[in-house]
């Protein structure tokens, strides 16, 4: 970019970007340093009076520009090795052209005496077009995964309405809980509820589809078993009630309602606070008998409620609903309750 001593040839774009209508000043190096900011001039100009290299790569800056007005731009000063192509001579890049600014005319470049190839020719690049159409290419993209994972959610928040019974905001809720206690972010359980709906068989009760949506969320791939709810249980919306009553050295927590991924939140602290009131090496004993409906959902809690209790020294015992349900004892994978 540096022509004889310290003059400079500049393109109708760099003078613009400088603030000046093209004639209006003499470029030169100290005028580009008195246009910088003063923190980055010193960078600038090892970069403007370094003797160019013959067949170098050149050198390059990055900086803040003041206008004329005082308005600051991060703009890119890139010097290459090169002559004036206008006298017939071959450019850095060889291909007897003179390097482009960003708005493709020559940035500067030097002068020739007597057939002397020139001191520099490079280009000033004005990053905040840049910068600001990346800043603008990726706020649409936020804006549209915003939006899509917005409808993802509503539409599993209709799916939990209608099969458990609740309005909006209880079913943000029931998706919310679900996501902290499974470690999955909310869109994460939307997205494995919805896949879940497709193709279920027609007399088969939602709230059994989504509560195994959400137990296959909570543990190893592989491990997953079927532990289906009755699909005849009463009509919404479900509820749930854990009491917990100490007899001696164990303390039984009877469980009475329906067990599903709505009233999970009512089986996770009732039966933590259960947990809390057995004596050290006693016993917790998970009273389901009187349980009208147990969902899927509920082993994966149950599996974690057993490690938590044999980390405490805690036997655990689980009585399963009338009518010959299975004790909960898959390995189920997660974290404790």
């Amino acid at each position: 970019m540096l022509g004889e001593g310290d003059s400079l040839a500049w393109s109708e774009p760099v003078y613009r970007l400088h603030g000046f209508e093209p004639g209006d000043v003499v470029p030169s190096t100290a005028l580009m340093l008195a246009h910088c900011h003063r923190e980055d001039r010193a960078a600038l100009e090892a970069v403007l009076r370094a003797a160019p290299v013959p067949g170098g790569d050149g050198s390059s800056v990055r900086y803040r520009l003041l206008d004329t007005a005082g308005t600051e731009r991060s703009v890119l000063a890139v010097l290459a090795p090169g002559v004036d192509p206008r006298h017939g001579h071959r450019s850095a890049d060889g291909d007897g052209r003179p390097a482009p600014d960003h708005d493709g005319a020559p940035a500067a470049d030097g002068a020739v005496h007597d057939g002397r190839p020139a001191e520099r020719l490079g280009m000033l690049i004005d990053l905040g077009a840049e910068i600001g159409a990346t800043a603008a290419r990726r706020a649409d993209d936020m804006l549209a995964a915003a939006i899509a994972s917005r409808e993802v959610i509503d539409q599993a928040k209709g799916a939990a309405m209608l099969a458990y019974g609740l309005d909006g905001e209880a079913a943000f809720e029931f998706l919310r809980w679900h996501s902290e206690h499974l470690n999955v972010k909310v869109r994460g359980v939307a997205e494995r509820l919805l896949r879940s709906l497709p193709g279920r068989p027609a007399d088969r009760d939602p709230r059994d589809v989504l509560d195994a949506a959400l137990a296959d969320l909570g543990v190893t791939p592989g491990t997953a078993r079927d532990v289906a709810g009755h699909g005849d249980g009463p009509t919404l919306p479900a509820s749930l009630t854990v009491r917990h009553v100490p007899e001696g050295r164990a303390v039984v927590a009877h469980l009475e309602g329906e067990v599903d991924a709505a009233t999970a939140p009512t089986l996770v602290a009732g039966l933590s606070e259960a947990l809390k009131a057995v004596p050290p090496r006693g016993t917790l004993v998970v009273d389901g008998s009187g349980l009208l409906r147990l969902g899927p959902v509920a082993a994966l809690h149950i599996a974690r409620l057993r490690r938590r209790a044999e980390n405490a020294g805690v036997q655990l015992r689980v009585v399963p609903p009338r009518g010959g349900r299975p004790e909960m004892r898959p390995e189920v994978g997660g974290t404790s309750m």
